[in-house]
């Protein structure tokens, strides 16, 4: 071959080899270009059928117009040969650029954003890669990510798992029968032989995702069957294990990729695309990074949350009324000391319950945070947004406070300095009365309205909420170990959601949802875990948008089980401070300002 002109196409030398053919790279005469060159082997060249869905799952593939995924220039016929002409890629594949330890989130969010870019775009053309793996993805020198053999994998199928079957070293080929050399990577559908469809390539992806991050193989066996075995039967080991400091949002990212059921995967790479890119910019501006765990005094690393929410660095300012814990900053405060003090009192009396907690940023309690930094003076006349050092109620804020019997003084030295604009209709009122909050509490809440000044009217404009796009949650309170059906939770949202760039759901938004009824165990003794679902979520223009407790578009399924991976504490079930995803129940949509 080496020499050889195919067409216009002057072979130069060879690339690598495979089971289904030769790869060399060539010089286009006319075009003055260099290109790559797939042989077909001899023995599927003779195949009438092969070399007829040969050519068919080309032209699909080549009908994909997408910089992540290769370009297909071409395919020539000769003789009884058959030659595919495509873009020539100079970079290293992921096989190769992987090390033990794995590539860093960085590096995994970069790689991944261009790779389900391309898949999205593949899927929306009904083409389904069915090979995913890290020799089947190259990376340029620039960071450019390509994904090769589109399509072609449909047709590697191997019927035994002999030495005739495995992937030979050259890694980014498609290779006939490759079923040792990609097995790792196939989805449990594949693995059983059944009709597959684009949440296969979501299952493979999330496969690779794992590696990029954790330098290892999510499902690795001594064998093909024991490989096959994984797929079908064992959990990934959890990434936390495997490496530290890794965003939840990314660890949910990839497990719900690996769901073994497809329809509990990601439904929709269009969906995948959004929420990477989205992690991938908050990433790169800092504003979610890998925190590292402290746990809070007086609590026992058992009994912490394995994930914490990312802290912020800076928080902008909230529009008014929204239900927003406002940051304490550097600077000096009567009312913050004041508070401390008589937090720290508190904590000696009410047996140090952990519904009042000191960490080393300070005291906190539901509803409220006082930082151990003092906070600077308001400056006089500053709208209610702006005002430095103080924190924007609501009345479920003092709702929670009562509830963690925090001193009545306490309470009402936050509202007034606050002034917040409660909400004080009848209903709430009631509301108010029902969780026993004093009266003096209540006043305080009607001269804190009085106080604040009227927020002017702002311009709005209404954006899109996409169904199945996850945001981060928190437990508001301990879930105690035996839960009632029906039992009320309160989350609120860890951070602010924004679409388009205008914040859609505020940083402390409430969020509600409620204990479900405890399943059977199936033959295996599976199930009978706690599980919980989610109602709504508060968005800033006071609508409440429908949310739930699993992922997809669909609301078939509302469900998660409410005890936190790795939680081993005694005195709850899940304690609070715990973090969950809550998915948006269909498209919906939030007036936001302008």
């Amino acid at each position: 071959m080496i020499g050889r002109t195919i067409s216009h196409y002057q072979v130069i030398e060879k690339l690598g080899t495979g089971g289904m053919g030769d790869i060399y790279k060539a010089q286009d005469a006319r075009l003055h270009r260099m290109v790559a060159i797939k042989a077909l082997t001899n023995a599927s060249a003779g195949d009438t059928d092969r070399r007829r869905r040969f050519i068919q799952e080309a032209q699909a593939a080549s009908g994909l117009n997408h910089p992540n995924i290769i370009t297909i220039y071409d395919i020539v016929s000769e003789g009884d040969s058959e030659y595919m002409v495509m873009e020539l890629v100079t970079g290293k594949t992921l096989a190769d650029l992987i090390p033990p330890g794995g590539v860093g989130v960085a590096k995994t969010l970069q790689y991944s954003t261009q790779m389900a870019d391309a898949l999205r775009a593949a899927h929306a053309a009904g083409i389904v890669h069915r090979d995913l793996k890290p020799g089947n993805v190259m990376v340029t020198d620039s960071g450019l990510v390509k994904i090769l053999d589109f399509g072609l994998a449909k047709i590697n199928v191997a019927t035994e798992l002999t030495e005739e079957t495995q992937t030979l070293e050259a890694a980014p080929l498609t290779v006939e029968g490759s079923i040792l050399g990609t097995v790792a990577y196939m989805s449990p559908e594949q693995a059983q032989g059944k009709k597959l469809d684009a949440r296969s390539d979501i299952f493979s992806f999330g496969v690779v995702m794992y590696e990029m991050l954790t330098g290892t193989k999510a499902f690795a066996g001594d064998s093909a069957i024991t490989t096959l075995t994984a797929i079908l039967r064992d959990e990934v080991t959890p990434i936390a294990e495997l490496v530290p400091d890794v965003p939840p949002e990314v660890v949910e990212i990839i497990s719900l990729a690996l769901r073994k059921d497809p329809k509990d995967r990601w439904q929709s790479t269009q969906v995948m695309y959004t929420v990477l890119g989205a992690q991938k910019a908050k990433f790169d501006s800092g504003a979610i990074s890998n925190p590292g765990f402290v746990p809070p005094l007086g609590r026992p690393v058992s009994q912490a949350p394995v994930w914490q929410p990312p802290r912020e660095s800076s928080q902008a300012p909230s529009p008014v009324g929204a239900p927003v814990q406002a940051p304490a900053k550097k600077g000096r405060s009567k009312w913050i000391w004041i508070a401390i003090g008589l937090s720290f009192a508190y904590w000696g009396t009410c047996g140090r319950s952990r519904k009042v907690r000191i960490t080393q940023r300070g005291v906190e309690v539901p509803g409220f945070s006082i930082g151990t930094s003092p906070a600077p003076p308001a400056a006089p006349a500053a709208p209610v947004a702006e005002k430095k050092g103080s924190s924007v109620l609501t009345n479920q804020s003092i709702i929670e406070m009562v509830g963690a019997e925090v001193p009545e003084a306490v309470i009402v030295g936050h509202i007034r300095a606050s002034k917040t604009k409660f909400n004080l209709s009848t209903q709430a009122i009631i509301e108010l009365s029902k969780a026993d909050v004093p009266a003096a509490v209540i006043e305080a809440m009607r001269n804190s309205a009085a106080g604040a000044p009227a927020a002017p009217a702002a311009a709005t404009r209404t954006v899109p909420v996409l169904g199945g796009v996850p945001f981060e949650i928190t437990l508001m309170e301990d879930v105690p170990n035996d839960p009632a059906e029906g039992l009320a939770l309160h989350f609120q949202a860890a951070k602010e959601y924004q679409v388009n760039g205008a914040v859609a759901i505020a940083k402390g938004a409430a969020v509600t949802g409620d204990m479900l009824p405890l399943g059977k165990k199936d033959i295996l003794r599976r199930g009978g875990k706690p599980m919980f679902r989610l109602i709504a979520a508060v968005a800033v223009d006071g609508t409440k948008l429908k949310v739930k407790a699993s992922p997809g578009k669909s609301s078939d399924k509302n469900e998660k089980n409410i005890e936190p991976p790795g939680h081993k504490g005694k005195e709850s079930l899940a304690p609070a401070g715990s973090t969950y995803l809550a998915y948006f129940d269909g498209d919906q949509t939030v007036a936001v300002k302008k």
